[in-house]
């Protein structure tokens, strides 16, 4: 018989997360032909080796930390995560494709990452490095991605969250792990039901790949529609030079608030994170605020841009989105300021916004932070900035091709989000054996 299903099957068979219970492994009736036990009877752990910082390079093997663990059981490697090894080592710390690793110290804030897993999948060589478990079977019977699918489990891992020791490093142990309650099935339910999670894993790794390459094909737009590389047909027209105070003036956010006049109120303001993550403000996501009548503030209207004033990379100043829609009494946070078209402009602040997120537009605001420690961006600075601009019907142009691009991203990446919350909770459900991919009359007893 089959053991994988289809994806695009799984959301009538078994719905989203919302409909799923929180149970633990203890408080969950034994399914029949399943046996309650605890991951010291499944797994040992082999433990990492102290590599000596002396080495540590910019080339070489990668020398595993936690922090290339990712929590959705994977491993990354960027340059600002990962560490290298130029020393001597015995090949017996190096890992092997398809190994199961377990984070077993973890330094981020809210501590989820202790625990979590990853698999080996890697063409460079890779250092086995203190504080990464390598899980070694003890019943080549049992299921190596079952395995993993049950160590990215709700259950267990708040287990290991809450028999954590430490308190700015948290820390899990051998003991700790092998102590842990676990519903086992039978070798054939468990290929079953790891089968059929990896049906959903791969459907959202497609999908990021997708993703990643519509995102791709838009910085390629970018960077020839914002430039004039590449004309869209029917535009021939010359572009012109101007600075941006010649196309409008800037204000400032909120003034002479403390934090007690945030989080209620009738009025509205654009919080920092929204400037930075979007390029067109999200209207849902919008903080709370006291403003009364007789306060001189500055309200954000349609078509207005909105610019960081500050932030602690230079990377990162500037950074641009614009209003879209009509909202009413709403305003922009102490750390930005805004910026408004000249009165009958017929400039595109859509086209604006893409082209100050654009690499150009990006190296231009790079060449004004000021600043440190911390980089400020000057509003007076901004207003001198020059640059070429195509004619308005060509923005409209280039910013409906742009904005075309991100709607399909953002139907794609909701897709995928949603196919997660869907494998949660069949993972919720296949690994209590509330649902049952094997009947329970073939199961071996």
């Amino acid at each position: 018989m089959s053991t994988s299903i289809n994806p695009a099957h799984a959301i009538s068979r078994f719905g989203s997360t919302s409909s799923c219970r929180k149970e633990e492994a203890l408080e969950v009736n034994v399914p029949a032909g399943w046996q309650r036990t605890s991951l010291g009877d499944i797994l040992s752990l082999k433990n990492g080796f102290a590599f000596s910082s002396d080495f540590f390079c910019d080339s070489g093997p990668i020398l595993l930390t936690p922090g290339n663990f990712r929590l959705d059981g994977g491993l990354h490697f960027d340059d600002r995560n990962t560490k290298r090894y130029r020393g001597p080592y015995d090949p017996k710390m190096t890992f092997e494709q398809g190994d199961l690793l377990i984070v077993m110290t973890d330094l981020t804030p809210d501590c989820n990452l202790l625990g979590r897993p990853a698999v080996v999948h890697s063409d460079e060589l890779i250092l086995h490095n203190q504080r990464i478990g390598k899980v070694i079977l003890r019943d080549r019977s049992t299921d190596r991605k079952f395995l993993f699918y049950l160590l990215l489990s709700r259950p267990y891992l708040d287990h290991v969250k809450e028999m954590a020791t430490g308190s700015t490093v948290r820390h899990t142990s051998n003991k700790t792990i092998y102590g842990i309650p676990v519903l086992l099935p039978s070798p054939v339910e468990q290929r079953a039901i790891a089968a059929a999670l990896s049906d959903v894993d791969r459907l959202i790794n497609a999908l990021d790949k997708i993703i990643a390459k519509n995102r791709t094909i838009k910085l390629a737009a970018m960077q020839q529609l914002l430039t004039g590389k590449t004309r869209l047909t029917g535009f021939t027209a010359k572009w012109r030079h101007t600075k941006l105070g010649q196309l409008g003036t800037t204000y400032g956010g909120l003034t002479g608030k403390n934090k007690a006049d945030f989080g209620s109120g009738t009025a509205r303001y654009i919080p920092f994170l929204n400037i930075m993550n979007n390029v067109v403000i999200d209207a849902s996501y919008l903080g709370s605020v006291r403003v009364s009548e007789s306060e001189s503030q500055n309200a954000a209207k349609v078509g207005d841009l909105f610019f960081n004033g500050s932030s602690e990379t230079p990377e990162e100043v500037g950074m641009c989105a614009v209003l879209l829609q009509e909202i009413h009494d709403v305003y922009l946070n102490s750390f930005c300021f805004g910026f408004r078209l000249n009165n009958g402009s017929d400039e595109n602040g859509l086209y604006l916004a893409y082209f100050f997120r654009s690499g150009e537009g990006r190296q231009l605001l790079y060449s004004l932070a000021q600043g440190a420690t911390r980089y400020n961006l000057s509003k007076t600075s901004l207003l001198k900035l020059e640059f070429r601009i195509p004619p308005p019907e060509e923005q409209t142009a280039i910013a409906t091709v742009l904005s075309d691009i991100d709607a399909e991203i953002a139907a794609l990446e909701q897709r995928r989000d949603k196919t997660k919350a869907i494998k949660q909770g069949m993972a919720q459900v296949l690994l209590t054996g509330r649902s049952r991919l094997v009947k329970p009359e073939v199961v071996p007893a």
